[in-house]
């Protein structure tokens, strides 16, 4: 009687030590969340650049670190390039986006104040603005506060990036040394499919921005659409988040449309919607064969829990983060754990 309740004490003091280290680490995520997910953001930016380097190596012959910092040096000439032969051109047609999009809003104003329903609504929306503007009288230094904390957080991502980059191996195994040695090789066969995973992540979302990109800039040249060049640019960029993306990049697309005739604008509503049909039902499927395939619930959802919890930034990482936990989940706990456990032990593991 006394070895059992021994037994269930101790069972009892084990399953409270595990809770209490379980809160602990929940706890301690929660506090740094918001550094989790920068150190997050430059780990997925070193991956690609070191995957880059790594290509480059094989083609080239060059050193590890004379590698990364042409991936560096020429990613950052062809932003300069491109910046230099079309900057101005984009910047003037990004104006006139600008322009088209506050003259639609100010005629949909104007409509709304002169039909009965709608002047109600503006009536409600011009006190909300107003209590806005007062509430943010008093936050102009935090709001500048926090455009220079934004460029010092974006400076200090970058760096850290290139830092893991360059020497990915001292700070895996460094990580690596948290584990017991027998865990040490599964980890590190582990963290070597985390960081493939990310960068076919990246290499598939590129590819389907470009084709989404190039698609759209046709379409809408071909249907007499103003400034096909930047918004067919604008709606590949916002491409790069799935599904809210493409809403995002629909928007000011139609609104633009609209300045000219309803007609076009429904031109266009019916071409962003094709090429989206399209991108969700061709291209992506086929871009995911080959790279990462990430089932569509589980996207909608962390992107919606994660924007919901960190806003823009976990907006952009809600995707690749999914996808590093499917296997991390699929690598760990199924194949380590589950159908390891779940295998017929052999005559020679019965022998040993």
């Amino acid at each position: 009687m006394e070895n059992k309740l021994t037994v269930h004490v101790r069972h009892i003091e084990r399953t409270l030590r595990v809770s209490a280290i379980a809160l602990f680490f929940a706890l301690s995520v929660w506090l740094l969340r918001d550094i989790l997910l920068l150190l997050f953001s430059a780990v997925v930016i070193a991956c690609v650049l070191r995957g880059a380097s790594d290509a480059v190596r094989r083609v080239t012959r060059l050193g590890p670190y004379t590698a990364l910092i042409s991936v560096i040096l020429v990613t950052g000439l062809a932003l300069g390039t491109l910046l230099w032969w079309r900057g101005s051109a984009i910047f003037n047609q990004a104006d006139e986006i600008s322009r088209q999009l506050r003259t639609q809003l100010s005629r949909i104003w104007d409509e709304m104040q002169n039909s009965s329903w709608g002047s109600i609504l503006a009536q409600q929306l011009q006190i909300a603005g107003k209590s806005l503007r007062t509430g943010l009288t008093g936050y102009v230094t935090g709001v500048v506060g926090s455009v220079l904390g934004i460029g010092g957080t974006l400076v200090v991502t970058a760096a850290t990036a290139v830092f893991l980059a360059a020497s990915p191996q001292l700070y895996l195994e460094g990580s690596l040394r948290l584990l017991p040695m027998a865990w040490r090789p599964r980890g590190r066969h582990v963290a070597g499919e985390l960081g493939a995973t990310l960068r076919l992540w990246f290499l598939g979302q590129l590819v389907d921005m470009l084709i989404v990109g190039v698609l759209l800039g046709l379409g809408l040249l071909l249907i007499g659409s103003p400034l096909p060049l930047s918004l067919a640019l604008l709606a590949a960029l916002l491409n790069f988040v799935p599904y809210i993306g493409a809403l995002a990049g629909a928007v000011p697309a139609i609104l633009v449309a609209l300045a000219q005739s309803p007609a076009l604008a429904a031109w266009v509503a019916l071409l962003f919607l094709t090429i989206q049909l399209l991108e969700g039902n061709v291209i992506a499927p086929w871009i995911q064969k080959r790279t990462v395939s990430l089932p569509p619930a589980l996207t909608i959802l962390s992107q919606t829990v994660l924007g919901t919890l960190f806003g823009l930034i976990g907006l952009i990482v809600a995707t690749p983060l999914i996808a590093v936990l499917l296997v991390a989940v699929r690598m760990i706990y199924v194949e380590s754990f589950l159908e390891r456990e779940s295998r017929p032990v052999s005559l020679v593991e019965e022998h040993h």
